[in-house]
């Protein structure tokens, strides 16, 4: 049984998750969500995260009738305590979910996908920092552990990177395969080194200032031009 959390709200990267798995054939699989939270985000000076529907999308459609129609059990929680005790066969998708508590992280059978090379970029504006930093852009897909973005690696990719890339481009392109990897996982880890992505020394980001993502938009030319010239 594949599980997959999300929340009770239209959520595009659950929605992209669940088109994948049914695509790949997966049928045994149950949705369980908790209640969306409405909070004063950051609002970004240069926005890269598809994730928001406008207000008349066709694709604007709850949880509970999405899989339905896909014919995915569903189950409404009020809180991640409510999640059924899981089995050892099973997986744990995070299509959406707010933060997991230790006993639950501990089961290892829960499974990220993070927008980045792990374990050298984790936290918020992955990909921002990525590119501030001049590190490689990648995505990451692992079993979680209490600690934010390391646990066990399934599987991680570079992002390809073009001349005629813009920001924007790169960052719909790694989207894409962030959702391939989350959606591919449970096949993947049966080949998985499983070898832990524990740093340290790595420091966990939050989200960059808008004054630093002035400058990363800016530096993205010459990043790019300096990753080409790697490959």
């Amino acid at each position: 049984m594949i599980n997959v959390l999300t929340y009770n709200y239209p959520h595009k990267k659950t929605q992209d998750l669940l088109f994948r798995l049914i695509a790949n054939d997966h049928r045994n699989v149950a949705v369980f969500s908790t209640p969306w939270v409405e909070r004063k985000n950051f609002i970004p000076l240069v926005p890269h995260r598809p994730f928001e529907f406008h207000e008349n999308a066709t694709l604007n459609i709850y949880p509970d009738k999405l899989s339905k129609k896909l014919g995915y059990e569903y189950h409404e929680l009020k809180s991640l305590d409510e999640l059924p005790k899981i089995k050892n066969e099973d997986f744990v998708l995070i299509g959406g979910a707010g933060i997991i508590k230790k006993d639950l992280a501990d089961s290892k059978r829960i499974i990220n996908s993070h927008p980045a090379y792990l374990p050298y970029v984790r936290g918020l504006d992955s990909m921002k920092w990525s590119i501030l930093n001049d590190k490689p852009l990648g995505v990451t897909s692992h079993i979680i552990s209490e600690e934010a973005d390391q646990g066990w690696l399934i599987k991680r990719l570079y992002v390809p990177l073009f001349e005629w890339d813009t920001f924007h481009s790169v960052a719909v392109r790694q989207y894409e395969m962030e959702m391939d990897l989350l959606a591919s996982s449970v096949e993947d880890i049966s080949t998985a080194s499983l070898e832990s992505l524990k740093v340290d020394e790595t420091p966990v980001f939050r989200r960059m200032p808008n004054k630093l993502q002035k400058e990363m938009i800016e530096y993205f030319p010459t990043y790019l031009k300096k990753q080409l010239l790697k490959t």
